[in-house]
Protein backbone atom coordinates (compact mmCIF):
# COMPACT_ATOMS: atom_id res chain seq x y z
CA UNK A 1 0.00 0.00 0.00
CA UNK A 2 1.44 3.57 -0.83
CA UNK A 3 -1.24 5.82 1.02
CA UNK A 4 1.93 8.66 1.68
CA UNK A 5 1.76 9.29 -2.20
CA UNK A 6 -1.99 9.28 -2.71
CA UNK A 7 -3.84 12.29 -3.84
CA UNK A 8 -0.08 14.12 -4.70
CA UNK A 9 -0.09 11.81 -7.88
CA UNK A 10 -3.63 10.35 -9.13
CA UNK A 11 -3.52 8.75 -12.28
CA UNK A 12 -5.91 8.26 -14.93
CA UNK A 13 -6.01 6.33 -18.13
CA UNK A 14 -8.02 5.16 -20.91
CA UNK A 15 -7.15 2.66 -23.69
CA UNK A 16 -4.11 5.14 -25.28
CA UNK A 17 -3.12 7.54 -22.43
CA UNK A 18 -1.64 7.83 -19.04
CA UNK A 19 -2.84 11.20 -17.29
CA UNK A 20 -1.30 12.62 -14.03
CA UNK A 21 -2.61 14.34 -11.54
CA UNK A 22 -5.63 16.60 -13.49
CA UNK A 23 -7.91 14.93 -15.53
CA UNK A 24 -10.07 18.16 -15.84
CA UNK A 25 -7.52 19.83 -17.71
CA UNK A 26 -7.15 16.44 -20.09
CA UNK A 27 -11.12 16.22 -20.40
CA UNK A 28 -11.63 19.59 -21.72
CA UNK A 29 -8.99 19.05 -24.23
CA UNK A 30 -9.54 15.93 -25.52
CA UNK A 31 -13.28 15.54 -24.58
CA UNK A 32 -15.25 12.48 -23.81
CA UNK A 33 -17.76 10.17 -24.97
CA UNK A 34 -20.20 10.43 -22.10
CA UNK A 35 -20.84 10.41 -18.34
CA UNK A 36 -20.36 6.94 -16.52
CA UNK A 37 -23.59 5.53 -15.30
CA UNK A 38 -21.40 3.27 -13.31
CA UNK A 39 -19.37 6.55 -12.27
CA UNK A 40 -23.02 7.95 -11.51
CA UNK A 41 -24.26 4.85 -9.52
CA UNK A 42 -20.76 4.85 -7.58
CA UNK A 43 -21.74 8.58 -6.47
CA UNK A 44 -25.45 8.31 -5.55
CA UNK A 45 -24.35 5.24 -3.00
CA UNK A 46 -20.56 5.86 -1.62
CA UNK A 47 -20.58 9.51 -2.28
CA UNK A 48 -17.42 8.80 -5.09
CA UNK A 49 -16.50 6.77 -7.40
CA UNK A 50 -14.80 3.76 -6.04
CA UNK A 51 -12.49 1.56 -7.11
CA UNK A 52 -10.75 2.80 -11.09
CA UNK A 53 -14.22 4.15 -11.86
CA UNK A 54 -14.71 7.52 -12.08
CA UNK A 55 -17.18 10.01 -13.63
CA UNK A 56 -16.35 9.65 -17.04
CA UNK A 57 -17.06 7.15 -19.63
CA UNK A 58 -13.78 4.78 -20.40
CA UNK A 59 -11.56 6.43 -17.80
CA UNK A 60 -10.07 4.49 -14.99
CA UNK A 61 -8.01 6.10 -12.24
CA UNK A 62 -5.29 3.97 -10.57
CA UNK A 63 -7.07 2.41 -7.33
CA UNK A 64 -6.52 3.74 -3.52
CA UNK A 65 -2.83 3.28 -2.20
CA UNK A 66 -1.94 1.81 -5.17
CA UNK A 67 1.36 2.99 -7.79
CA UNK A 68 0.32 1.06 -11.03
CA UNK A 69 -2.75 -0.21 -12.68
CA UNK A 70 -2.38 -3.87 -10.71
CA UNK A 71 -0.50 -2.38 -7.09
CA UNK A 72 -3.34 -1.58 -4.28
CA UNK A 73 -4.40 -1.66 -1.37
CA UNK A 74 -5.29 -5.04 0.24
CA UNK A 75 -5.84 -4.65 4.26
CA UNK A 76 -5.21 -7.39 5.95
CA UNK A 77 -6.56 -7.71 9.79
CA UNK A 78 -5.91 -10.30 13.04
CA UNK A 79 -1.93 -11.29 13.23
CA UNK A 80 -0.94 -9.37 16.93
CA UNK A 81 -0.52 -10.70 19.74
CA UNK A 82 0.49 -7.47 21.49
CA UNK A 83 -1.44 -6.38 24.91
CA UNK A 84 -3.78 -3.32 24.81
CA UNK A 85 -1.02 -1.15 26.99
CA UNK A 86 1.65 -2.17 24.61
CA UNK A 87 -0.53 -1.46 21.71
CA UNK A 88 -1.25 1.81 22.85
CA UNK A 89 2.28 2.69 23.18
CA UNK A 90 3.36 1.67 19.58
CA UNK A 91 0.47 3.63 18.33
CA UNK A 92 1.63 6.79 19.95
CA UNK A 93 5.34 6.12 18.62
CA UNK A 94 3.64 5.43 14.99
CA UNK A 95 1.56 8.46 15.40
CA UNK A 96 4.01 10.63 16.38
CA UNK A 97 6.19 9.43 13.74
CA UNK A 98 3.79 9.90 11.06
CA UNK A 99 3.34 13.63 12.28
CA UNK A 100 7.09 13.96 12.31
CA UNK A 101 7.14 12.77 8.47
CA UNK A 102 4.58 15.44 7.38
CA UNK A 103 5.92 18.12 9.32
CA UNK A 104 9.97 17.91 9.03
CA UNK A 105 11.35 21.15 8.17
CA UNK A 106 8.06 23.19 8.36
CA UNK A 107 7.65 26.21 10.81
CA UNK A 108 4.09 26.77 9.96
CA UNK A 109 2.04 24.39 11.09
CA UNK A 110 -1.84 24.22 11.16
CA UNK A 111 -4.76 21.63 12.10
CA UNK A 112 -7.82 21.86 11.08
CA UNK A 113 -9.93 21.59 14.35
CA UNK A 114 -13.43 20.05 15.17
CA UNK A 115 -13.54 19.42 18.75
CA UNK A 116 -13.42 16.16 18.37
CA UNK A 117 -11.18 13.52 19.49
CA UNK A 118 -9.14 12.63 16.36
CA UNK A 119 -8.46 16.27 15.62
CA UNK A 120 -7.57 17.60 19.02
CA UNK A 121 -5.14 14.64 19.37
CA UNK A 122 -3.54 15.30 16.65
CA UNK A 123 -2.97 18.75 17.47
CA UNK A 124 -1.92 17.99 21.13
CA UNK A 125 0.77 15.66 19.91
CA UNK A 126 1.93 18.58 17.15
CA UNK A 127 2.29 20.45 20.51
CA UNK A 128 4.10 17.84 22.56
CA UNK A 129 6.53 17.65 19.28
CA UNK A 130 7.13 21.68 18.68
CA UNK A 131 6.64 22.97 22.17
CA UNK A 132 7.98 26.41 21.12
CA UNK A 133 6.52 26.36 17.47
CA UNK A 134 3.58 29.01 16.57
CA UNK A 135 0.85 26.32 15.95
CA UNK A 136 -2.35 27.24 14.17
CA UNK A 137 -5.57 25.86 14.44
CA UNK A 138 -8.60 26.49 12.28
CA UNK A 139 -12.14 25.64 12.72
CA UNK A 140 -15.05 25.78 10.70
CA UNK A 141 -19.29 25.60 12.35
CA UNK A 142 -22.42 27.00 11.59
CA UNK A 143 -24.63 29.69 13.14
CA UNK A 144 -26.85 27.84 15.54
CA UNK A 145 -25.41 24.52 15.18
CA UNK A 146 -21.77 24.30 15.81
CA UNK A 147 -19.04 22.57 18.03
CA UNK A 148 -17.14 26.16 18.69
CA UNK A 149 -17.04 25.54 22.23
CA UNK A 150 -14.89 21.76 21.85
CA UNK A 151 -12.44 23.54 19.68
CA UNK A 152 -12.05 26.10 21.66
CA UNK A 153 -11.08 24.48 24.97
CA UNK A 154 -8.30 22.45 22.55
CA UNK A 155 -6.70 25.37 21.25
CA UNK A 156 -6.18 26.84 24.36
CA UNK A 157 -5.00 23.71 26.22
CA UNK A 158 -2.43 23.53 23.57
CA UNK A 159 -1.69 27.17 23.00
CA UNK A 160 -2.55 27.33 19.72
CA UNK A 161 -3.52 30.59 17.34
CA UNK A 162 -7.33 30.07 17.32
CA UNK A 163 -9.34 31.01 13.94
CA UNK A 164 -12.78 30.20 13.77
CA UNK A 165 -14.42 30.24 10.02
CA UNK A 166 -18.25 30.53 10.30
CA UNK A 167 -20.06 29.23 7.23
CA UNK A 168 -23.95 29.71 5.66
CA UNK A 169 -26.26 28.63 2.61
CA UNK A 170 -24.65 31.00 0.40
CA UNK A 171 -21.10 29.08 0.87
CA UNK A 172 -21.97 25.93 -0.81
CA UNK A 173 -24.61 27.49 -2.99
CA UNK A 174 -24.71 30.92 -3.19
CA UNK A 175 -23.34 33.40 -6.35
CA UNK A 176 -19.68 33.18 -5.38
CA UNK A 177 -19.71 29.91 -3.55
CA UNK A 178 -16.38 28.02 -4.52
CA UNK A 179 -18.72 24.91 -5.55
CA UNK A 180 -18.18 24.67 -8.96
CA UNK A 181 -14.09 25.87 -8.88
CA UNK A 182 -13.84 22.79 -6.80
CA UNK A 183 -16.08 20.92 -8.76
CA UNK A 184 -13.94 21.51 -11.82
CA UNK A 185 -10.74 20.93 -10.40
CA UNK A 186 -11.37 18.01 -8.75
CA UNK A 187 -13.44 16.10 -12.14
CA UNK A 188 -15.86 14.98 -10.03
CA UNK A 189 -18.90 16.27 -8.01
CA UNK A 190 -17.75 16.88 -4.29
CA UNK A 191 -18.40 15.22 -1.15
CA UNK A 192 -20.68 17.47 1.43
CA UNK A 193 -17.95 18.07 3.69
CA UNK A 194 -15.04 18.84 1.07
CA UNK A 195 -15.88 22.66 0.44
CA UNK A 196 -15.95 23.51 4.29
CA UNK A 197 -12.20 21.43 4.23
CA UNK A 198 -11.44 23.91 0.58
CA UNK A 199 -12.86 26.99 2.74
CA UNK A 200 -11.01 26.58 6.06
CA UNK A 201 -7.30 25.38 3.97
CA UNK A 202 -8.09 28.83 1.74
CA UNK A 203 -7.37 30.52 5.02
CA UNK A 204 -4.53 28.92 6.38
CA UNK A 205 -2.96 29.62 3.13
CA UNK A 206 -3.76 33.12 2.98
CA UNK A 207 -2.18 33.06 6.56
CA UNK A 208 1.05 31.35 5.46
CA UNK A 209 1.05 28.04 6.52
CA UNK A 210 2.72 25.04 4.70
CA UNK A 211 1.05 22.52 6.06
CA UNK A 212 -2.41 21.55 7.34
CA UNK A 213 -3.03 18.73 9.17
CA UNK A 214 -6.42 17.22 9.70
CA UNK A 215 -8.01 13.71 11.87
CA UNK A 216 -9.42 12.12 8.67
CA UNK A 217 -9.14 8.12 8.31
CA UNK A 218 -8.97 7.71 12.28
CA UNK A 219 -12.49 6.41 12.51
CA UNK A 220 -11.77 4.26 9.74
CA UNK A 221 -9.11 2.33 11.23
CA UNK A 222 -9.96 2.96 14.51
CA UNK A 223 -13.93 1.74 14.54
CA UNK A 224 -15.52 5.20 14.53
CA UNK A 225 -18.32 4.43 12.54
CA UNK A 226 -20.12 3.01 15.49
CA UNK A 227 -23.01 1.79 13.34
CA UNK A 228 -21.61 0.62 10.86
CA UNK A 229 -19.38 -1.59 13.05
CA UNK A 230 -22.23 -2.80 14.88
CA UNK A 231 -24.23 -4.30 12.05
CA UNK A 232 -22.45 -7.76 12.08
CA UNK A 233 -24.95 -8.11 15.52
CA UNK A 234 -28.20 -7.92 13.06
CA UNK A 235 -26.82 -10.21 10.30
CA UNK A 236 -29.18 -13.28 10.10
CA UNK A 237 -26.81 -15.29 7.31
CA UNK A 238 -29.83 -15.71 4.85
CA UNK A 239 -27.67 -13.55 2.35
CA UNK A 240 -24.27 -11.97 1.87
CA UNK A 241 -23.34 -10.20 4.27
CA UNK A 242 -22.12 -7.37 1.83
CA UNK A 243 -25.62 -7.21 0.19
CA UNK A 244 -26.86 -6.89 3.83
CA UNK A 245 -23.86 -3.83 4.90
CA UNK A 246 -25.03 -1.95 1.53
CA UNK A 247 -28.42 -1.97 1.81
CA UNK A 248 -27.87 0.02 5.41
CA UNK A 249 -25.01 1.81 4.32
CA UNK A 250 -26.01 3.75 1.01
CA UNK A 251 -26.60 7.07 0.80
CA UNK A 252 -29.06 7.22 -1.81
CA UNK A 253 -31.89 4.18 -1.37
CA UNK A 254 -32.86 2.58 -4.98
CA UNK A 255 -36.13 4.06 -4.75
CA UNK A 256 -34.40 7.06 -4.09
CA UNK A 257 -32.49 7.31 -7.63
CA UNK A 258 -35.43 7.47 -9.53
CA UNK A 259 -34.89 10.58 -10.57
CA UNK A 260 -31.55 9.70 -12.64
CA UNK A 261 -32.19 8.61 -16.17
CA UNK A 262 -31.95 4.50 -16.30
CA UNK A 263 -29.59 4.60 -18.75
CA UNK A 264 -27.06 6.21 -16.00
CA UNK A 265 -27.74 3.50 -13.44
CA UNK A 266 -25.86 0.35 -13.02
CA UNK A 267 -26.13 -1.81 -10.05
CA UNK A 268 -23.85 -1.28 -7.11
CA UNK A 269 -23.52 -4.35 -5.37
CA UNK A 270 -21.98 -5.88 -8.75
CA UNK A 271 -19.82 -2.79 -8.86
CA UNK A 272 -19.35 -2.60 -5.20
CA UNK A 273 -18.45 -7.12 -5.60
CA UNK A 274 -15.72 -5.98 -8.12
CA UNK A 275 -13.48 -4.63 -5.40
CA UNK A 276 -13.95 -7.39 -2.38
CA UNK A 277 -11.51 -9.94 -2.58
CA UNK A 278 -13.05 -12.99 -0.44
CA UNK A 279 -9.40 -14.62 -0.13
CA UNK A 280 -8.79 -10.98 2.28
CA UNK A 281 -11.07 -11.29 4.27
CA UNK A 282 -10.61 -12.08 7.96
CA UNK A 283 -11.91 -15.56 9.89
CA UNK A 284 -13.22 -12.77 12.16
CA UNK A 285 -16.79 -11.61 10.80
CA UNK A 286 -16.63 -8.59 12.81
CA UNK A 287 -13.73 -7.17 11.01
CA UNK A 288 -15.60 -7.81 7.86
CA UNK A 289 -17.45 -3.78 8.00
CA UNK A 290 -13.64 -2.51 8.96
CA UNK A 291 -12.60 -4.25 5.68
CA UNK A 292 -15.60 -2.80 3.47
CA UNK A 293 -14.70 0.84 4.94
CA UNK A 294 -11.34 0.59 4.13
CA UNK A 295 -11.81 -0.26 0.72
CA UNK A 296 -14.82 1.51 -0.40
CA UNK A 297 -15.47 4.51 1.97
CA UNK A 298 -11.52 5.98 3.00
CA UNK A 299 -10.97 6.30 -0.55
CA UNK A 300 -13.59 8.74 -1.18
CA UNK A 301 -12.66 10.45 2.36
CA UNK A 302 -9.13 11.14 1.80
CA UNK A 303 -9.91 12.26 -1.88
CA UNK A 304 -12.20 14.80 -0.55
CA UNK A 305 -9.67 15.85 1.88
CA UNK A 306 -6.58 15.48 -0.83
CA UNK A 307 -8.88 17.87 -3.42
CA UNK A 308 -9.21 20.31 -1.03
CA UNK A 309 -5.48 20.38 -0.04
CA UNK A 310 -4.22 20.57 -3.70
CA UNK A 311 -6.70 22.70 -4.55
CA UNK A 312 -5.04 25.61 -2.08
CA UNK A 313 -1.42 24.52 -3.11
CA UNK A 314 -1.19 22.27 0.06
CA UNK A 315 0.98 19.00 0.25
CA UNK A 316 -1.17 16.24 2.12
CA UNK A 317 -1.78 16.33 5.90
CA UNK A 318 -3.25 12.85 6.81
CA UNK A 319 -1.23 11.62 9.81
CA UNK A 320 -3.76 8.91 10.28
CA UNK A 321 -3.08 7.83 6.65
CA UNK A 322 0.22 5.97 7.25
CA UNK A 323 1.33 2.52 5.95
CA UNK A 324 3.04 1.14 9.21
CA UNK A 325 0.01 3.03 11.55
CA UNK A 326 -2.73 1.28 9.24
CA UNK A 327 -1.11 -2.12 9.15
CA UNK A 328 -0.42 -2.02 12.65
CA UNK A 329 -4.29 -1.12 13.81
CA UNK A 330 -5.36 -3.66 11.61
CA UNK A 331 -3.87 -6.10 12.59
CA UNK A 332 -4.71 -5.72 16.21
CA UNK A 333 -7.77 -7.58 17.76
CA UNK A 334 -11.28 -5.99 17.27
CA UNK A 335 -12.27 -5.48 20.85
CA UNK A 336 -9.16 -2.68 20.99
CA UNK A 337 -11.13 -1.10 18.38
CA UNK A 338 -14.62 -1.21 19.58
CA UNK A 339 -15.09 -2.58 23.17
CA UNK A 340 -17.95 -3.18 25.00
CA UNK A 341 -18.85 -0.87 28.06
CA UNK A 342 -19.17 -3.87 30.55
CA UNK A 343 -20.35 -7.86 30.08
CA UNK A 344 -23.98 -6.55 31.05
CA UNK A 345 -23.84 -4.35 27.64
CA UNK A 346 -23.47 -6.83 25.49
CA UNK A 347 -25.46 -9.00 27.01
CA UNK A 348 -28.18 -6.32 26.23
CA UNK A 349 -26.60 -6.00 23.02
CA UNK A 350 -27.76 -9.08 21.68
CA UNK A 351 -31.18 -8.09 19.71
CA UNK A 352 -30.90 -4.81 20.05
CA UNK A 353 -30.79 -2.84 16.22
CA UNK A 354 -27.74 -2.12 15.60
CA UNK A 355 -28.17 2.07 15.29
CA UNK A 356 -29.00 1.73 18.91
CA UNK A 357 -26.32 0.06 20.41
CA UNK A 358 -22.94 2.15 19.29
CA UNK A 359 -21.99 4.60 22.30
CA UNK A 360 -24.67 3.23 24.52
CA UNK A 361 -23.35 -0.11 24.86
CA UNK A 362 -20.25 -0.06 23.25
CA UNK A 363 -16.94 2.01 23.09
CA UNK A 364 -15.96 2.89 19.45
CA UNK A 365 -12.44 3.98 18.83
CA UNK A 366 -11.27 2.32 22.58
CA UNK A 367 -7.56 2.17 22.05
CA UNK A 368 -7.43 5.72 20.49
CA UNK A 369 -9.03 6.90 23.39
CA UNK A 370 -6.61 5.20 26.08
CA UNK A 371 -4.14 7.08 23.77
CA UNK A 372 -5.83 10.37 23.85
CA UNK A 373 -6.52 10.18 27.94
CA UNK A 374 -2.83 10.93 28.15
CA UNK A 375 -3.30 14.51 26.04
CA UNK A 376 -6.57 15.76 25.95
CA UNK A 377 -9.67 16.47 28.48
CA UNK A 378 -12.42 13.79 29.17
CA UNK A 379 -15.10 15.56 27.69
CA UNK A 380 -13.29 15.89 24.79
CA UNK A 381 -12.55 12.09 24.66
CA UNK A 382 -15.90 10.30 25.47
CA UNK A 383 -18.39 13.18 24.28
CA UNK A 384 -20.85 11.68 21.46
CA UNK A 385 -19.40 11.55 18.11
CA UNK A 386 -21.77 14.27 16.63
CA UNK A 387 -19.39 14.28 12.76
CA UNK A 388 -19.74 17.63 10.95
CA UNK A 389 -23.21 18.99 11.54
CA UNK A 390 -23.96 21.10 8.09
CA UNK A 391 -27.32 22.49 8.50
CA UNK A 392 -28.92 21.21 5.10
CA UNK A 393 -32.36 20.01 6.17
CA UNK A 394 -32.31 23.97 7.16
CA UNK A 395 -31.10 25.58 4.27
CA UNK A 396 -33.15 23.23 2.05
CA UNK A 397 -35.88 22.24 3.78
CA UNK A 398 -38.13 24.36 1.85
CA UNK A 399 -36.42 24.04 -2.04
CA UNK A 400 -38.99 21.96 -3.55
CA UNK A 401 -37.56 22.24 -7.48
CA UNK A 402 -34.10 22.77 -8.96
CA UNK A 403 -33.46 22.65 -12.66
CA UNK A 404 -31.49 19.92 -13.40
CA UNK A 405 -29.76 18.86 -16.28
CA UNK A 406 -32.34 17.01 -18.33
CA UNK A 407 -29.80 14.83 -20.25
CA UNK A 408 -29.41 12.83 -17.20
CA UNK A 409 -32.68 13.65 -14.44
CA UNK A 410 -35.96 12.67 -15.78
CA UNK A 411 -37.56 15.61 -13.30
CA UNK A 412 -36.72 19.32 -11.35
CA UNK A 413 -38.55 17.87 -8.15
CA UNK A 414 -36.76 17.42 -5.19
CA UNK A 415 -39.08 18.25 -2.52
CA UNK A 416 -38.70 14.36 -1.25
CA UNK A 417 -35.65 14.49 -0.36
CA UNK A 418 -34.23 15.67 3.10
CA UNK A 419 -31.67 18.35 2.82
CA UNK A 420 -28.30 16.23 2.40
CA UNK A 421 -29.59 14.36 -0.82
CA UNK A 422 -30.57 17.59 -2.17
CA UNK A 423 -27.35 19.01 -1.81
CA UNK A 424 -25.78 15.73 -3.27
CA UNK A 425 -28.06 16.33 -6.11
CA UNK A 426 -27.31 19.70 -6.87
CA UNK A 427 -23.62 19.17 -6.30
CA UNK A 428 -23.56 16.33 -8.90
CA UNK A 429 -26.02 18.14 -11.38
CA UNK A 430 -23.31 21.37 -11.06
CA UNK A 431 -20.78 18.46 -11.69
CA UNK A 432 -23.08 17.73 -15.12
CA UNK A 433 -23.53 21.38 -16.48
CA UNK A 434 -19.56 21.85 -16.18
CA UNK A 435 -18.51 19.14 -18.21
CA UNK A 436 -21.34 18.48 -20.48
CA UNK A 437 -20.17 21.28 -22.87
CA UNK A 438 -16.75 18.98 -23.75
CA UNK A 439 -18.81 15.94 -25.22
CA UNK A 440 -17.53 14.93 -28.36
Amino acid sequence: MKTEKFGESITYFNENKTIKNNISDFIKKNKFTDFSPEGITSYLTFRHPISDLTMFKGYRKIKFGGDNKETTWHPRFDSSTDSLDAAVYKIEDLLMDSIKDLTKGLERIAVTISGGLDSSLITAIVRKLYPEKKIYSYCAGFYGDDEFEYARIVAHNNNTIYKEIILNRDDFLGKDSILPELIEFKGSPLHPNELPLAIVEKKAKMDGMQIVLCGEGADDIFGGYGQNFCMYMNYDHKESFFKYFLDNYRYFSLKDRNIIKNEYLVDDFDLMMKDIEPIELSTDIRNWALYFIQKLHTPGLITRGANAMRYNGFPLGFPFICDKLISYVNSLPFEYKVAWKSEKDKKQADNTPYRDISEKHDIPKMILKRLAEKYLAHKIIYRQKKGFPIPFEFWLKDLKTWDLNKSIFKTNDISGYNGWKKFMLINLNTFINIFEKYKK
